[in-house]
């Protein structure tokens, strides 16, 4: 039996508010409550996942290690957020590690679970999963903005979109190329091609800008060959803190929240795009078919990825700092 309690405190949360009444009580029952005493150590970094944990009263904080084997905390988790997500859904090792700063009461949700809720072909689990992007964007944008702060100097101000001047029309590729990219495995094929058909296709030539910092989004962009950098510039200053190569996208976050773009995306090389206009992202963003489906899963996995990336300088700056 769930507890009335636990299901009413799932409503306050943004990624299950979506689910109904009953739901929320399934969801419920296979959540594990447990009370962490404070210094307690949920997971170590590098440790493989197991769960993702609510956190329903308490806070816990997360650290990576640096140089020497130091470990630097990069950040603090409270009542209703969500910790240990990224690791959860890709299975790939903890990135950070988590350990409660007081007594901290959490609700735990099995990796098994997770997927679960997240294959259903209902309404309730395409409304997750559009929740679940904006969490990560949200999160990514965060981790974005400090370290763009690190680097001091003033923002760029509001811009108009940028389009690169030189892109060149170009032939669709192969299909049997692109179900090579670890990023399409899992696409129905059909559903493949609807996906592949929904935008244009361009070639740009190397150092060519795509995506300004500060400008609106205007498309969602993913690279076919080539490769493009994302990085944050202030003054004589960069930090590169995403490369996006084949099957990898950028330019859409701004396409999820609204807000301008967080980085600057420049091709490193000559490159082939697919570009998803707004309205078209948006259609496929909303929608709840089998194009729809694989689409939401290709930008989740792109968001975690960009995640993990921006990790990296961050924690070499919370190092330093």
């Amino acid at each position: 039996m769930s507890d009335p309690g636990t299901a009413a405190f799932l409503a306050t949360v943004p990624l299950f508010a979506d689910l109904r009444e009953a739901e929320r009580e399934e969801l419920a029952r296979v959540l594990r409550r447990r009370t962490v005493p404070a210094g307690q150590v949920l997971w170590r970094q590098g440790d493989d996942p197991r769960e993702m944990v609510l956190i329903a009263d308490g806070t816990v904080a997360a650290g990576v290690q640096v140089t020497g084997g130091r470990e630097t905390e990069i950040g603090l988790s409270g009542r209703g957020e969500i910790v240990g997500l990224i690791g959860a859904l890709d299975g790939r090792p903890h990135a950070t590690t988590v350990r409660a700063t007081e007594a901290t009461t959490v609700l735990a949700l099995g990796r098994l679970d997770l997927a679960a809720l997240l294959a259903g072909r209902q309404a309730a689990a395409f409304a997750v999963k559009r929740r679940l992007a904006q969490l990560l964007a949200e999160r990514l944008r965060s981790q974005l903005d400090l370290l763009a702060r690190s680097l001091g100097g003033v923002a760029p101000p509001p811009r108009a979109a940028t389009v690169c001047e030189d892109l060149e029309d170009a032939r669709p590729p192969d299909s049997r190329y692109v179900r090579r990219m670890a990023t399409f495995h899992a696409f129905d094929p059909l559903a493949l091609w609807g996906f592949l058909t929904s935008g244009s296709y361009h070639r740009c030539p190397p150092g060519r800008t795509l995506v300004a910092e500060g400008a609106p989004s205007t498309a969602y962009y993913l690279t076919i060959n080539g490769a493009v950098e994302k990085v944050i510039v202030r003054g004589d200053r960069r930090i590169r803190v995403g490369l996006a190569g084949p099957g990898k996208a950028f330019g859409y976050e701004g396409l999820i929240d609204g807000k301008p773009s967080g980085v600057t995306a420049i091709t490193r090389e000559r490159t082939l795009l697919l570009a998803v206009p707004a309205e078209l992202f948006a259609r496929l963003f909303a929608g709840e078919d089998a194009v729809s489906r694989g689409f939401l899963d290709v930008v989740q996995n792109d968001l975690m990825a960009g995640l993990r990336e921006s990790l990296r300088p961050a924690a070499r700056l919370a190092a330093s700092g």
